[in-house]
């Protein structure tokens, strides 16, 4: 059994049409809709009434590169471990992703890498320690301030924690999963990565390569299709796929993918679904 925590904030049809894709009655889906969108949250409570195994938590307000994303996360993963005991791998997306492969072909390749978590990650350069974490920055009303100087990650920590950097879309055990919500040293994580900017690419990386799981069970592969673009605000995010990434889509090794817009191109979304039903 797997355990699905979903992120979705706009996009009512494409959502529908992800949730479609992934839905398999032997598995538990978790959705969090962004208050923000009084329409998506009727849309889901809706599909919620018709299905077991969907639940839907209280709608929060949630701001981009900030500390909320993380913790509605932990929150959620408290939750599935409360709703059942017999899952056994926490699968995070957002509402615009859609899987490459059913979920019977999932399921059997979890089986195989029962142990595995995928994340992607790398060491925190100098650079991404001076931007994202030696200033405070909090959540306002949905804007991030920055509040001035902090110390270095290294003055907060013992010298064999490192910092790392990587995707917030991931593939963890339960096991992994249970010591996210409940050890000692992720509570020491979550004081300190409250306050940095794009917590949610750095608390879980920083987490898992941090735990007690060996190296042999911590993949480098996230299994997800993303390309990124520059934003105007400065910050990298995941373009809009499109037919012109069909090829590299199924060329790859990934589970995965992301971001799709059925009002920009759902061709190519029409496609992944017409593979999925063969």
């Amino acid at each position: 059994m797997i355990a699905y925590f979903i992120l979705a904030h706009q996009q009512p049809t494409m959502f529908q049409r992800m949730l479609s894709a992934i839905y398999d009655s032997n598995n538990l889906y978790l959705i969090h809709v962004d208050s923000k969108n009084s329409d998506m949250i009727s849309l889901v409570h809706q599909i919620s009434n018709k299905f077991n195994n969907l639940r839907v938590m209280p709608s929060r307000y949630l701001t981009f590169a900030g500390w909320s994303l993380v913790q509605i996360e932990l929150e959620a993963i408290k939750e599935l471990l409360n709703w059942s005991s017999d899952w056994s791998h926490f699968i995070n997306l957002s509402g615009q992703d859609m899987p490459l492969v059913t979920q019977e072909q999932i399921s059997d390749f979890l089986k195989e890498n029962s142990n595995k978590n995928f994340i992607n990650y790398q060491i925190a350069s100098e650079a991404d320690r001076r931007i994202h974490f030696n200033s405070y920055f909090v959540e306002d009303f949905g804007q991030l301030k920055r509040l001035g100087e902090r110390n270095p990650f290294e003055e907060y920590f013992q010298d064999n924690i490192k910092a790392y950097r990587g995707s917030q879309w991931k593939i963890i055990t339960r096991k992994l999963a249970e010591y996210s919500v409940t050890s000692s040293f992720s509570y020491e994580l979550q004081d300190y990565f409250k306050y940095v900017l794009i917590p949610d690419e750095t608390f879980f990386p920083t987490l898992i390569l941090n735990s007690p799981e060996s190296t042999e069970t911590i993949i480098n592969n996230n299994l997800r299709y993303i390309t990124y673009v520059r934003k105007e605000n400065g910050f990298a995010g995941a373009s809009i796929i499109t037919m012109s990434d069909l090829l590299h889509i199924f060329n790859s090794d990934s589970l995965f993918a992301r971001k799709f817009d059925d009002q920009i191109d759902s061709t190519i979304i029409s496609l992944i679904e017409s593979t999925l039903k063969k």
